[in-house]
């Protein structure tokens, strides 16, 4: 297994504008830091599909990852698909949907991540194997109950919400619901954070089971 891309991380959405949504504050932040972040997006049409490109570029975005297919049309199919975008981003993280969402597509995409995750590393099935150290689940419409970490956004915030409100068609049928979401919920989770801005997330480690893993042999837990 090759290493991970120093300072790479890869955000796996469900639809166009989940990434502004629930981590678009925390891109940009990482952007602007130096680090590499690249987004697969299962589902799309012409018309997002755009929308969300632009949405990138104002995120920094290095590589995109697109697909064309309905906003429903998410299932176990999709397992390779998530397995190449990891093993052609090869991030030491991955940011994706929190499984408690209300939305059954985040859930069903936040299932085939934790699942990418794992078979991506194996060795005996891939000879470009990768090892993701660390899921982060963010929030989109369900709040998180318990968050494990908050990462400030105050600096980044307006960039997030200028990269959100490109994703014009979606806006447009929510009534401004999602920029007015996102705009409540980061004040909120600031307040937590100590912060003006902030966006939340859980930590998932991928189980990496297999007996083969050199990784799994430490000398000692502390």
């Amino acid at each position: 297994m090759s290493g991970s891309e120093e300072g790479t991380i890869l955000v796996v959405v469900a639809h166009p504008d989940d990434e502004c949504i629930g981590a678009g504050g925390t891109i940009r932040r990482h952007v602007d830091q130096g680090v590499k972040v690249d987004v697969h997006c299962m589902t799309g049409n012409e018309e997002r599909n755009e929308e969300i490109k632009a949405a990138c570029g104002i995120l920094g975005v290095r590589s995109l990852y697109l697909s064309e297919r309905d906003d429903f049309a998410i299932g176990e199919e999709l397992f390779n698909e998530v397995i190449g975008a990891i093993l052609k981003s090869r991030p030491a993280i991955v940011i994706t949907h929190h499984s408690s969402d209300y939305n059954r597509n985040h859930q069903q995409c936040a299932t085939i991540v934790n699942q990418a995750t794992e078979w991506a590393s194996h060795k005996t099935i891939f000879d470009d194997a990768h090892r993701v150290e660390r899921v982060y689940n963010m929030e989109i419409n369900t709040m998180i109950s318990r968050p494990n970490v908050h990462v400030d956004i105050t600096e980044s915030y307006a960039a997030a919400l200028a990269a959100l409100k490109k994703h014009k068609s979606q806006i447009k049928k929510a009534d401004s619901y999602y920029t007015e979401l996102y705009d409540a919920r980061t004040r909120l989770r600031g307040v937590q954070a100590k912060c003006k801005r902030a966006e939340a997330f859980t930590i998932t480690l991928p189980e990496h089971a297999g007996p083969f893993y050199e990784n799994n042999s430490v000398d000692r837990l502390i």
